[in-house]
C-alpha cells in the first residue's frame, strides 16, 4: 500500500469513517413546509355567502364569537394531529340519531380548515334525503351531487365558492330515492378516490346523514378515511352510542365530537 492510500486511510479512520469504505454524502437539507396555496376560481360558481336563520350565531363565517371559534380551531387541530401524517383527508361527519348539529359541525369543520394555512377545503353535502347544507350556507342552489351521479353531469360545473377562500361547496342537490344504493354505488367509490389524489393538500368533509335507523352513512364510510361521529349532550343515551359503536367496528373513528353543552 502507498504512503498516499495509507495517509489517506488514516485521515478517513479519524474522522470516523471505516478505512476502505466510500465516504457517504451529507444528509439533503430538510424539505421546506409546504406553502399556503393561492386560489383563483375561474370555473367555480362564486356566491357571497348571506346570513340565513339557520346560520345567524352559530356559523362561524358569519359570528364574532373567540369562543366558538376557539372550539373548532381546537376540534381543528386535534383533526389534523390525527390525519395529516397518514395522509387521511377524506372525512366524514355523521352522528348517532337525527337533529344532533352534525352538519353544522361539518360546516364549521370545513371553514376552520379553510382558514388554517397550509391546506384547503372541500364540504361535500351526501345526505342526499334530506340535504341541509345549501339551507344553510344560503346558496339556493337546487344543483349538486345527485346531478353527477344520476345525469353524469361534471362536478366541477356543480361546485361553489361561498365567497371564501379556500373552501369550496359541492352541494346535494335535488332530493332523491334510493339514497342508499347510490352512496353505496362505484360510481361512488370512484369519485371519491378521485378527490382524494387530486388534491392531497385538500380535507374534504363528507356531511353524512345520521347512523342509527338508515343505512346510507354506513355504506358509505366503506369509501372514507376517518368518521367524525357528533352526539348531542344530554340527548343522545349512551345505549344509542353503543349502538353507533357497533354498526362502526372495523370502521377507523376519528373522535366524538359533544355538541350543544350547555354553557357554565
Amino acid at each position: 500500500m502507498s504512503k498516499i492510500t495509507k495517509a489517506l486511510d488514516r485521515a478517513k479512520q479519524e474522522r470516523g469513517t471505516p478505512a476502505g469504505e466510500p465516504q457517504r454524502p451529507p444528509a439533503a437539507p430538510p424539505a421546506p413546509p409546504p406553502k399556503p396555496e393561492h386560489v383563483n376560481y375561474t370555473q367555480t360558481q362564486v356566491v357571497e355567502q348571506p346570513l340565513t336563520p339557520m346560520s345567524a350565531g352559530r356559523m362561524l363565517s358569519h359570528v364574532d364569537d373567540p369562543a366558538l371559534a376557539d372550539y373548532y380551531s381546537m376540534l381543528r387541530t386535534q383533526v389534523l394531529h390525527q390525519t395529516r401524517e397518514k395522509g387521511h383527508n377524506i372525512i366524514m361527519v355523521t352522528s348517532v340519531g337525527k337533529g344532533e348539529g352534525k352538519t353544522l359541525t361539518a360546516i364549521n369543520l370545513a371553514i376552520s380548515m379553510a382558514k388554517e394555512s397550509v391546506q384547503t377545503a372541500l364540504l361535500v353535502d351526501t345526505n342526499l334525503r334530506d340535504p341541509k347544507v345549501a339551507e344553510y350556507m344560503g346558496l339556493n342552489n337546487d344543483r349538486g351531487l345527485s346531478d353527477h351521479m344520476l345525469d353524469d353531469v361534471p362536478v366541477h360545473t356543480l361546485l361553489i365558492n361561498p365567497g371564501m377562500k379556500k373552501l369550496v361547496v359541492l352541494p346535494a342537490g335535488r332530493p332523491i330515492s334510493g339514497a342508499t344504493e347510490i352512496l353505496g354505488s362505484p360510481k361512488m367509490r370512484d369519485l371519491v378516490k378521485e378527490m382524494k389524489a387530486k388534491y392531497p393538500e385538500r380535507y374534504v368533509i363528507f356531511d353524512c346523514p345520521h347512523l342509527l335507523d338508515m343505512p346510507d352513512a354506513l355504506v358509505f364510510s366503506s369509501f372514507v378515511d376517518q368518521v367524525l361521529l357528533v352526539v348531542e349532550a344530554g340527548k343522545t343515551t349512551r345505549r344509542d352510542i353503543r349502538r353507533t359503536m357497533e354498526l362502526l367496528q372495523g370502521k377507523s373513528l376519528l373522535g366524538i365530537v359533544m355538541n350543544k353543552v350547555p354553557k357554565d
